[in-house]
């Protein structure tokens, strides 16, 4: 027996021996990832129900959400008056709207892709969801694209408005009918709209009124009345991307798709988003950081009528000068008088024009105190101070603007860090080197226009050739009695090798335009720009070696820079259209494109860059339905 019990413990150790030896080593994986989004099992009511009387909706899922974003994300049309409480009980999320439904509406439900599952975030994309509170139900679309008018990049988040009202003017002081938001491809769409006559905005709505109610709010308007007519069918697929599907169309309208499983036949609204001009003049920052200098900044140009008067205490006849911005919305101050600028405080009188409540140009007088307090010494420079027995005579230095590699295209500069009393240009000298010799040079020195501590230095420069400039010690003194230190810098002007050259051949031009050539960033510097009245060829020449859009905006009154648009007047913001092409510049190269202008203007800015890799041009986002294609390449 023991025998026995013996070998049953030997042949059930060698059992666990095997079965855990066959085992795959190491720590368990956990399984795939998860992907799936939640998905939508119940709903109370039924989707696109009718007679609902209930005051909330309730969504099931196949597992727990997170409903953080759900609250700041969701939106509702039409319109409520606060926020519905938005919460989740299991797997499901409750949307409560307390007594604010109207009867007889059909309500519309943007969740956009604010819910998620719980394990993994995975957002459920674009979601949405209607019912209605009588017997009717509203099934009409009304959707397209928002893009700032400037450079016609989509705009995320921005608020699109549906008003029955007929005034343009509308959704300044009015709740819309229907509402709906953008998303980062500046798409939007307005489902469950009843049939009618509709005005259409967008708006940044900075504080949440749904109105119009501040120029400093981007707003966009569509010309014409909106009359919807795009039905929503059911359908029982998950369509392919919006945008996608509306790229293959290449027109605008054509059958489209959401994520809710309807389909529609939608036909795009672009509005173009901008801040009207304005006139809110005011005082907008007053302060005194030098001894010398008082700054005034305005928020808007101060007209000729502007002045200032020093109150305390009494000024000299010569004691100020007034160095107004290009924009003459701010306003260097500099104090000549060293009497005057050793005093603690200063008071100010400012005169300027505002607009009063009937748009009429009437006085506004503001008085400021402005206090400089002297920087206190840190205690070993102060004991150095008084230990030296002569004191240095403070100094100043010009900075210029010439290196090597000078563009012939720029101007020489020099800057001062504040006005000068006096500048002897006989102490200025230039030379330009001719084979080892340095040769003096005739020159012309003029005073900026605008900046009064800046000096311009006019010479023609020729290419690949090296200069000198010197500027002899105490050539000039400052406002403040401080004479100029000693300068000196030499300067090569580049190759005319190292340039390049773009050649543009318009056509199809619908009346006087202005074409810029600006820099491949997201902020488009302009570098050069055109004016054109027909069609014809343009030539940008002295251009770096680098990467260039080329943007072109319809210059309506000919004045030569872009202008925004006017809502009472219904003056749309001048039409901007872009070059389809990123063109690359090279040293000593010409480039030559021919750019056909479309007959109606295109409201894409899908930009090809021919050094991006395949893949990456196939992942690039598209902008929607539009127009074909502008432009063709030219030959290198």
């Amino acid at each position: 027996m023991r025998k026995y019990f013996l070998t049953m413990v030997l042949g059930y150790l060698a059992y666990l021996i095997f079965t855990t030896s066959c085992a795959n080593p190491g720590m368990p994986t956990g399984g795939d990832k998860d992907s799936i989004p939640p998905v939508v099992v119940k709903t109370v009511p039924e989707p696109d129900a009718r007679n609902y009387k209930g005051k909330t909706v309730s969504l099931t899922f196949d597992e727990f959400i997170v409903s953080t974003d759900v609250s700041s994300e969701l939106v509702v049309s039409p319109p409520l008056k606060k926020k519905p409480v938005v919460k989740t009980k299991s797997k499901t999320l409750i949307v409560d709207f307390g007594d604010q439904l109207q009867p007889d509406k059909t309500y519309s439900l943007d969740f956009r892709s604010s819910i998620k599952d719980n394990n993994e975030s995975n957002p459920l994309e674009d979601y949405r969801f209607s019912f209605s509170n009588g017997a009717g139900f509203d099934s009409l679309v009304v959707g397209g694209y928002v893009r700032m008018a400037e450079n016609m990049e989509p705009v995320a988040d921005v608020l699109v408005l549906l008003h029955s009202m007929d005034s343009i003017g509308a959704f300044r002081d009015s709740v819309p009918d229907y509402i709906g938001k953008t998303d980062e491809e500046g798409f939007y769409m307005i489902s469950n709209v009843a049939p009618g006559n509709y005005r259409l905005y967008a708006v940044q709505d900075a504080d949440n009124s749904l109105t119009y109610n501040s120029t400093a709010e981007l707003i966009a308007f569509a010309d014409s009345l909106i009359v919807p007519d795009a039905p929503l069918v059911p359908d029982s697929t998950l369509s392919r991307h919006l945008e996608e599907e509306a790229e293959e169309h290449e027109k605008e309208g054509g059958e489209e798709h959401d994520h809710a499983g309807h389909q529609y036949d939608m036909k795009a609204h672009y509005l173009l988003l901008f801040q009207e001009d304005s006139y809110e003049q005011y005082l907008e920052e007053s302060k005194r950081e030098r001894a010398n200098l008082c700054f005034f900044r305005f928020d808007e140009a101060v007209t000729d009528s502007f002045s200032v008067r020093l109150l305390q205490p009494e000024p000299t006849s010569d004691w100020a000068l007034f160095e107004f911005s290009a924009k003459r919305d701010s306003l260097n101050l500099w104090i000549k008088d060293t009497t005057i600028s050793r005093m603690d405080t200063l008071k100010f009188q400012l005169n300027y024009e505002v607009l009063d409540s009937m748009k009429n140009f009437v006085m506004k007088t503001d008085t400021v105190e402005l206090a400089f307090e002297k920087p206190k010494e840190k205690e070993k420079k102060k004991k150095k101070a008084e230990e030296d027995e002569v004191k240095e005579i403070p100094h100043f230095s010009f900075k210029g603007n010439g290196k090597d590699g000078f563009d012939i295209y720029s101007r020489l500069t020099l800057d001062v860090p504040e006005p000068l009393e006096k500048f002897d240009y006989t102490m200025i000298h230039l030379t330009h080197k001719v084979d080892t010799v340095e040769q003096d040079v005739q020159f012309t020195v003029e005073p900026d226009s605008v900046n009064l501590r800046r000096y311009r230095i006019i010479y023609p420069w020729e290419f690949q050739e090296e200069y000198t400039l010197i500027i002899d010690s105490a050539a000039a003194t400052s406002i403040g009695g401080y004479p100029s230190n000693k300068f000196g810098q030499k300067l090569k002007v580049r190759d005319e090798g190292y340039y390049a050259k773009i050649i543009l051949s318009m056509a199809n031009l619908g009346g006087p335009s202005v074409v810029q050539m600006v820099k491949n960033t997201d902020k488009e510097e302009v570098v050069q720009q055109i004016s054109i009245a027909s069609d014809g060829e343009i030539e940008f020449p002295y251009l770096n070696p680098d990467k260039f859009k080329i943007r072109l905006f319809i210059d309506r009154n000919q004045n030569g820079r872009w202008d925004t648009g006017n809502l009472d007047k219904g003056i749309q913001p001048e039409r901007v259209v872009y070059f389809p092409k990123i063109i690359k510049t090279r040293s000593n190269f010409e480039v030559r494109e021919t750019w056909n202008l479309p007959d109606d203007l295109q409201f894409k800015k899908d930009l090809i860059d021919e050094d991006q890799p395949e893949n990456d041009k196939d992942k690039k986002g598209k902008s929607g339905p539009s127009n074909k294609r502008s432009g063709s390449g030219g030959s290198r």
